[in-house]
Order: C-alpha cells, then sequence, then structure tokens
C-alpha cells in the first residue's frame, strides 16, 4: 500500500505517472510510484543543498548511496493546485501548460532516473533535459492532439528561462530543447498513434549515448 503523500494533488500526480507508464509500455511495478517520493516545501528546505535556492518549476533531488538512490520530488505548490482543481487533464493542458509541464518534467526525471539506475547505466543532466522536454511534448499532444502546432510553439520556440541560471545551464536547457524539437518534429510526421508509440518506445529503451547521437544527426 502506499503510504499518504504530504503533498496536495498527489493522486493527479499518479494519474499522470500512469498515463507515461502507458505511453512507455512499462509494466506495473517497473518505476515506483512517485507518490511517497513527493516533498512540500519544509522537506525541500531541508533536502536542498546549499547555495541552490533559486527559483524553480520543480526539483528532483538526488542522492547516492551504496544502498542506491534516495529520490525526492517538489512541484510548486502553484501548479499542483492548478492540477487539483482542473476537471480533467485536457483542461490543465488547455488553461494551464506551465503547471502540466511543471509535474510532468518532474515525473519524467524521477522516472527516467530510475531506469537508468535499474540498468546501471550512466546519465548525463542533458540527457535527463532532453527526455524531460520530449515527455511534456508527447504527453500534452497525446491530451490535445488538435493543439500540436501551439504546443510546439510553446515549448520550442518562445522559451525563457528563469533568472538566476548559470551560462552552463542556459546552454544545457537550450541544447535539451534543440534536440528534443528534433525528435518531437519527427514524431508528428509519422502516420498514427500506433506509430508515435512504437518509436518513442523504441527511443526508451535505448542505451543514452545510441539515443544522443541519433538526436544530435536529425537535428544537424
Amino acid at each position: 500500500m502506499t503510504r499518504p503523500s504530504p503533498v496536495p494533488g498527489a493522486d493527479a500526480i499518479a494519474s499522470l505517472q500512469a498515463h507515461l507508464h502507458r505511453i512507455y509500455g512499462l509494466h506495473e511495478g517497473q518505476t515506483p510510484d512517485i507518490r511517497p517520493f513527493l516533498v512540500d516545501d519544509a522537506a525541500l528546505e531541508t533536502l536542498r543543498p546549499p547555495g541552490t535556492a533559486r527559483p524553480s518549476d520543480e526539483w528532483v533531488l538526488v542522492r547516492e548511496s551504496d544502498e542506491g538512490l534516495d529520490l525526492a520530488v517538489w512541484i510548486a505548490p502553484v501548479h499542483l493546485h492548478k492540477l487539483a482543481q482542473a476537471p480533467d487533464t485536457r483542461a490543465v493542458v488547455r488553461g494551464s501548460l506551465r503547471s502540466f509541464c511543471a509535474v510532468i518534467e518532474g515525473i519524467s526525471h524521477f522516472m527516467f532516473l530510475v531506469e537508468r539506475a535499474r540498468r546501471a547505466e550512466p546519465l548525463t543532466l542533458l540527457e535527463l533535459e532532453v527526455q524531460g522536454e520530449i515527455d511534456k511534448f508527447v504527453s500534452a499532444r497525446l491530451h490535445c492532439p488538435e493543439h500540436t502546432p501551439a504546443l510546439r510553439r510553446a515549448l520550442f520556440v518562445d522559451v525563457t528561462f528563469h533568472r538566476g541560471l548559470t551560462s552552463e545551464e542556459r546552454s544545457r536547457y537550450r541544447e535539451a530543447g534543440r534536440l528534443a524539437r528534433a525528435w518531437c518534429d519527427h514524431l508528428t510526421r509519422l502516420p498514427h498513434l500506433a506509430a508515435v508509440l512504437e518509436a518513442q518506445r523504441g527511443f526508451w529503451r535505448s542505451p543514452g549515448g545510441e539515443r544522443m547521437s541519433r538526436l544530435r544527426s536529425m537535428a544537424a
């Protein structure tokens, strides 16, 4: 049984995690339920490393130990509120895309970290950000396919970054967006949903070096 989460809207977050599970064809238990890993503002202040107190829509905190990974996921309360108050996910995508993306990105980072740890494969910050960008687009598009052009523009063209990012972070986020955009443009050219899901599942299961090499070739 999943222990209660101190975070409002935890069940709605779990529903979106299940949505990503279906996209990637993951069996039950392949990725842990995210709810026990969600933390509130007070826990974030305790867990966050010194010198990282800058504005963010979400944080995924990672600590390696001899027993594996310790993970914690924080999502800004304003986004949790919008998710919890919306009548359905389509309404969040249409009316509060930033909130939808904050939640999906936190889930995506959590799932991808767990997956790479399960495979005992390394993971770079760039790969993590690329996967998050792809998951935001694919999930939003599946909920609101009629808004595909607007979603592409919002996620890959009309992009702004939080103040306080270092030049290295800005460069990484720009490159992640460029590579993710190339992949998502490829997905939009596929003829039907089954082809999109097949491509996504194959991409998810590919080794990191192969994935990044393919993306750089597509974005060239």
